[in-house]
This record gives C-alpha cells, structure tokens and sequence, in this order.
C-alpha cells in the first residue's frame, strides 16, 4: 500500500511538470501542486480513522475519487470541486462521531 501511495504521489508531481513544459501555463501547475498537496495532505490526516474500520475504507475510497479527479483536472481541465471535499467532509463526520460516542452530547 505504501508501495502505491509513493509511486501515486511521484506521479502527480511528475504529469503537471510535463504538463507545463508542453503548455507553458504556471497557473494550472500551481493549482495542481496544491491540489495534489491537499489530497497528501488528507491521506495523512486519514490515519486517525483507522479506530473504526468503514470510515477509514470510506476515506481510502474518497481518496482515490480525489486522485482521479486530480488527474482528470490534469488531462481535461475539468476541476470536480465537490471530489475533493469528500475526504474532508469524512474526516469531520468521524469527529461528530467520536464527539458523540464519547458521551460529550448528555441529550443525544
């Protein structure tokens, strides 16, 4: 899995340079950096998940929907915002849940 995370993470860094070298077009490489930042970003914080075992395969999954997306964004230049806020929105859903499992909500 690391294995794949690595080669992934080389090749999102590797295709905008390529990219821009072809294009010549900064803003789409600065915008890929930073999207490819928060995917890393996101796959690191999502080892919290890891307690409960369908969130974090929810969060793997919602990853690699990201990733896709990333690398459609790439390709196409068609940028699927709402992909990229899945990873996130499972993130804070798993906070709800500990918040609420933990019993600091006396009334839920």
């Amino acid at each position: 899995m690391k294995v794949i995370v690595v080669i992934a993470i080389l090749i999102g860094i590797g295709l905008p340079i390529l990219i821009y070298k072809k294009n010549k077009e900064l803003k789409e490489l600065l915008i890929s950096f930073v999207l490819l930042g928060g995917i890393v970003g996101l796959l690191i914080v999502g080892n919290v998940t890891r307690a409960v075992l369908p969130i974090y395969l929810t969060h793997i999954v919602t990853i690699i929907f990201a990733y896709i997306s990333y690398i459609i964004y790439l390709f196409r230049s068609k940028f699927y915002w709402y992909l990229y806020f899945l990873p996130l929105a499972n993130l804070i859903f798993y906070v709800f849940l500990s918040f609420v499992g933990n019993r600091h909500i006396s009334w839920f």
